[in-house]
């Protein structure tokens, strides 16, 4: 269930990112008078969210949320919240509302359930996830290697959100203890859309599609399920 879409610049990447993810909201307002939204943290898709705050939609039945979070303040640069509000939830999207991960609890094990509930705020199925990749093949903060990996990624697991130790996982960077939503609970959307960008990334993709072992190569989990549409969009 996976489709391939390959930009001639980033430009058009994003435009037609911004569109694709525009339409679904709009198809949710329509059906059910709300729309739900997960969306990544990093630089990537920042200027996707840049073009679709200035879209004229009926934002006020919007619900946004990210797809995990570092257990860090939420004014913090290095927020996937942050960057959100900065960039997404303004011009005609700041009538969205955000429904955080990031919560007062000390630890993201111990957040859990305020997460989840947050969470559950969403019209669900979400009407589009949009998600990135990293070099590892991790999406969200589902790192091969973390310790909570196997209980993420299984396919039986009912959690919408889980705590997540990735200290040594090289791509993890400075802040390792993360929240993120699970495998099923990502996977119950209407539409996922992956937005990559570079030839490595592409390798890593292309070469995950054959991967049957999804703790060491957690996109292949989404290339290879049957449940959910995914749209994979890339340009160099």
């Amino acid at each position: 269930m996976t489709k391939e879409f390959l930009c001639n610049d980033r430009e058009s990447l994003y435009l037609k990112v911004t569109k694709r993810c525009a339409l679904q909201l709009t198809r949710g307002v329509e059906k059910q008078g709300r729309a739900s939204m997960v969306v990544p943290g990093g630089t990537t898709p920042a200027p996707v969210f840049e073009k679709l705050s200035h879209m004229s939609l009926l934002w006020h039945n919007i619900l946004v949320a990210p797809s995990d979070e570092r257990w860090i303040e939420t004014t913090h640069e290095q927020s996937n919240q942050w960057l959100i509000q900065q960039k997404l939830l303004v011009n005609n999207a700041r009538e969205a509302r955000l429904m955080p991960l990031k919560n007062e609890a000390k630890t993201p094990a111990e957040g859990e359930a305020q997460s989840e509930l947050s969470i559950s705020e969403l019209p669900q199925p979400f009407d589009v996830t949009l998600l990135g990749m990293g070099k590892d093949g991790h999406f969200a903060s589902l790192f091969p290697g973390a310790q909570q990996i196997g209980e993420a990624m299984d396919p039986a697991q009912t959690k919408k959100c889980i705590g997540i130790n990735a200290q040594g996982c090289p791509v993890a960077g400075e802040y390792t203890q993360r929240m993120s939503l699970t495998l099923p609970a990502l996977l119950h959307s209407q539409l996922i859309i992956l937005l990559i960008t570079g030839k490595e990334k592409l390798e890593v993709l292309r070469g995950a599609g054959g991967e049957k072992d999804v703790l060491k190569q957690p996109i292949s989990a989404l290339l290879n399920q049957r449940q959910t549409p995914v749209e994979v969009y890339w340009a160099e």
